[in-house]
Order: C-alpha cells, then structure tokens, then sequence
C-alpha cells in the first residue's frame, strides 16, 4: 500500500504564526476564507494556495482527535514566546499532522551525522526509498526542505546543498515538557527513555534537557526501567 505524503507546499514561518493565531478564535469555514485571503499575497496560484491551506489547516486547526489536547496547549503556549521559540510549536504539531515531515526531518539528521552537507538528491533517494519513486515525493521533499529553510532550521552551503544551522536551546519548562510529550506520543510507544527523548533525531533542530522534578507536575510519567534507566511516558 502506498504511503501518503500530503506535505507538498513550501509553508512559511509567518503563514503558521498566522494560522496558530487565527485558529484560537476561528470557525472552521472563515478559517479557510481569511487563510485564502492572507495568503493570496505570496502565493498567487489558485491551486498552490490550496494545498497550502490544507497543511496549515491539517497542523493547527484540523489535527486528529489525539492530538486535540496537544494542539490546545499548544495554543495556550503560543502567545507566551517569540517567534523563534514559538517555532518549537509549530515544528511539534507539523511532525503530528504529517509523517512524512517527520520521516524527512530524521533522513536529515541522520546524513547531516555522517557529513557537513547534505543534498537535497540524498534526501530525495531516501524519502523515495520509503514512500515509492513517485513525482510526489519529489515535490513533497523540496517543500518540506523549503519550509525548514525558512524556519531557520537549515541553510544553503550551495545549490540544492544544505547545511543544518546550530540547534536552539529549549529553555522553558513549559516547551520542553510539551515537545516531550509530542516526541513520545510519535514514537507511537507508551513510554520512552529519557536519553532517547532528548536525542531523538526528529527534533534535531533543538537542544534540551528534562529534570524529573518538572515533570511530576505534567501529564507525563516517569518510571524506572532496571538499574538507571528512567523511562518517560503519558499519564
């Protein structure tokens, strides 16, 4: 059975802060009538704007009901932080929406340990490999490395060649105990090492750690697993 994709336009920073905004207060049919609206400025194909309204939408308004409680915090968080934080929460909620995102963010990281740079043909070979040699895996790549270039999460070294920029460091308790909770609930295990969490290639872009304390005090659990490995799960 043929994997889906979905993620097949470049989506802005801006246009996800605008999304995240909008959707505290929206109904689902205005939503998709403001985003028509405010998008039209950069993207001026009907059927380009589309698609970029249906993976905003897929992200922040239209996310699967287990994820709903997610996406609330979420939102609850958004206000609280600049931009450059508040890309902690988009990059969560994209990675929910979309395993192809996800998938992708990982080849990335895992070539980027291996060398300096990494082409967006390596990527490209990697992501057709697991989702099928399809002209829509092509295009569903470059806009995902597009969108990771305009977040600042990499950058051109050359021509169709990126390297990935410095990770952020995570410094609020109430981001790094919501992006613990999204790196668990993708993994699609009940509960994770700690060690794992915190390295886990789908969040390369970002540098934290996890203190028990903090954690007695969220939806999270964590438990000990033989001698010295702590374990974090959903309560």
């Amino acid at each position: 059975m043929t994997k889906p994709v979905g993620f097949d336009q470049k989506i802005k920073l801006d246009h996800l802060d605008f999304t995240a905004r909008e959707a505290m207060h929206r109904e689902r049919k205005s939503m998709y009538e403001i985003l028509d609206e405010y998008l039209i400025g950069d993207i001026q194909g009907t059927k380009s704007r589309k698609n970029a309204i249906t993976i905003l939408m897929k992200i922040w308004f239209l996310v699967d009901k287990e994820y709903t409680q997610l996406r609330q915090k979420a939102l609850d968080l958004f206000s609280l932080y600049s931009p450059r934080e508040r890309v902690v929460l988009h990059w969560g909620m994209t990675m929910l929406a979309y395993p192809f995102f996800r998938d992708l963010a990982c080849e990335v990281w895992k070539l980027y340990q291996l060398q300096n740079e990494v082409s967006s043909q390596q990527i490209g070979r990697k992501m057709k490999a697991l989702y099928g040699d399809r002209r829509r895996v092509e295009v569903a790549t470059n806009a995902v490395l597009s969108s990771m270039k305009d977040w600042g999460i990499i950058r051109d070294a050359r021509h169709s060649v990126y390297t990935v920029l410095e990770k952020r460091e995570i410094v609020s308790c109430n981001l790094k105990l919501w992006l613990t909770e999204v790196i668990v609930r993708a993994s699609e295990y009940n509960s994770m090492p700690i060690d794992m969490v915190i390295s886990a290639p789908i969040v390369f872009p970002f540098d934290f750690t996890l203190n028990i304390r903090e954690m007695d005090k969220s939806s999270l659990n964590v438990s000990r697993q033989g001698l010295d490995v702590q374990m974090v799960g959903i309560k």
